[in-house]
């Protein structure tokens, strides 16, 4: 019988799926997705944080008094944040661009930076 190679998916142990994930590509993608998750559920908060300052404006004092709703605020804008630039480094991927190796990883470092840089200025923005 001739070798057939085969399509069947392979079982790997766990320390081989964490070392094949542990590259900042493949954190940035699942960070991403994590991101998007995170944002979906945190608009109904959002939209009743809205709801609630838009009443009158001493809600909106009352409600932004509160340091735990302006960190609720900064968490979204953060997740914001990162979700656009990574969002953003997709889509030139998805273009063509970045499909080396080497240029991929230079991406998503400067990318990591960029939403670091959005998510410090984002906390001084909403906390102070």
């Amino acid at each position: 019988m001739p070798a057939v190679k085969s399509n069947r998916p392979i079982n790997l142990p766990l320390s081989q799926v964490i070392s094949v994930n542990s590259s900042p590509i493949a954190i940035a993608s699942i960070l991403h997705r994590i991101s998007g998750i995170m944002l979906f559920l945190l608009i109904p908060v959002m939209l009743w944080i809205l709801q609630t300052s838009l009443a009158s404006p001493e809600s909106f004092e009352t409600l932004f008094d509160n340091v735990f709703v302006r960190f609720l605020a900064w968490v979204f804008v953060a997740f914001i944040a990162y979700h656009f630039v990574m969002g953003i480094k997709h889509l030139f991927a998805d273009n063509g661009s970045n499909e080396e190796l080497k240029s991929a990883r230079m991406v998503t470092v400067v990318s990591f930076v960029i939403a670091a840089i959005l998510i410090v200025a984002s906390f001084i923005w909403v906390m102070f």
